[in-house]
């Protein structure tokens, strides 16, 4: 019995020990992450990233293993054994080369989910503050029509509809608030945080304008980098190597015919990609563009409303302008700055996407 009670005593004290460590380890709620430490984060914490990497060793394996197995490259006359072997090693070693790629391309990846992830939350965060300053121009019409309709200066359809705008304005910022929980929580699952951490993001997007000589050769640059064209392309270079050392005399391969057939649809498959692949590119080129544009005609409003709330302020102070007044320049300059905020997020998003458009294609 007493051993029994030593036991549930240090059963006891290991929960109370493991539960100390845990309430440690999650004690930090806001730590500071940098883009870059969000990818790294992000990488580390991929799971399909480490499958990706695990399939690399094992197509390696599997391709040393083909290699083995050929004992000579099949001439003709040659023996159906060879031809099998041959034709084993050389989509052995594409399918090696094929998942090295697949890797690369996975990092690509997730640096796009983070970039998407990373600028949604700061988005996130900016719509929850212009809701907030929303709700306090809103609650000071109110007060001022509430005052107004006491006085009989406003009618009650007046006030009814200030009290309804104060009533959106705070379903609004609460909707907001749950959007933001939810940015949190899938930028805290890419990057491997607890979900109710709330990281605080350094770094802000930078506008850099998208400077392209010639757009003939960045497509053309982008149809050889991709993995998916590679891909489609490699499939074709083996069908093609199937059907020249085809056995007639075995009668228990697919028909020749077959092997034709197949030939002729990785061929439509490869040509479909390059075009599909063309078309994504100058689409992506084409939107940097007009974000571009959109980013200058934000600017300017910014600095319009900017000047605005300067001159009202200042009217402000010498008693020829109200409160309300104020909150409503201010909620214009804070509405023109969130405009080029989510323009300047997209800008940052879609270059990355010109520059890598097979991960803006599977993020």
């Amino acid at each position: 019995m007493r051993r029994i009670a030593m036991l549930v005593v240090l059963c006891i004290a290991l929960n109370c020990i493991i539960a100390a460590d845990c309430a440690l380890a999650r004690e930090l709620e806001t730590p500071e992450l940098t883009f870059q430490q969000a990818v790294e984060s992000a990488k580390s914490n991929s799971n399909t990233l480490k499958n990706a990497d695990y399939d690399i060793d094992r197509s390696k394996e599997l391709r040393d293993t083909a290699a083995d197995n050929v004992l000579y490259t099949p001439l003709e006359p040659s023996t159906t054994a060879a031809e099998r072997a041959f034709t084993g090693l050389q989509q052995s070693d594409l399918n090696w080369r094929m998942v090295k790629r697949a890797y690369a391309a996975e990092e690509d990846r997730v640096v796009m989910q983070v970039y998407q992830s990373y600028n949604g939350l700061l988005q996130a965060i900016e719509n929850v503050k212009l809701a907030e300053v929303q709700l306090k121009n809103e609650e000071w019409q109110r007060t001022v029509a509430s005052a107004s309709y006491r006085v009989g200066m406003l009618n009650k359809m007046g006030l009814v509809q200030a009290e309804a705008a104060v009533a959106t304005a705070k379903s609004i910022l609460e909707a907001n608030r749950k959007a933001l929980d939810d940015a949190y929580q899938k930028f805290n699952l890419l990057v491997g945080l607890w979900p109710e951490y709330r990281p605080v993001l350094v770094d802000n997007p930078r506008y850099k304008e998208l400077e392209v000589n010639d757009l003939d050769y960045e497509v053309k640059k982008a149809l050889e980098e991709s993995p998916t064209v590679w891909l489609a392309q490699k499939k074709v270079d083996l069908a093609k190597s199937v059907l020249s050392i085809y056995n007639y005399a075995d009668l228990s391969i697919e028909p020749y015919q077959v092997k034709e057939i197949d030939l002729d649809k990785a061929e439509v498959s490869a040509e479909d990609a390059n075009e599909q692949f063309r078309k994504l590119v100058r689409t992506l080129y084409y939107s940097v563009k007009q974000l571009e544009q959109q980013y200058l005609i934000a600017q300017e409003s910014v600095k319009v409303a900017e000047e605005a709330l300067r001159v009202i302020k200042v009217k402000y102070e010498v008693g020829m302008a109200t409160m309300p007044e104020v909150l409503a320049a201010e909620t214009a300059f804070e509405k023109a700055k969130k405009q080029q905020f989510d323009i300047l997020c997209q800008h940052e998003v879609l270059t990355y996407a010109f520059q890598k458009p097979w991960a803006y294609a599977g993020a």
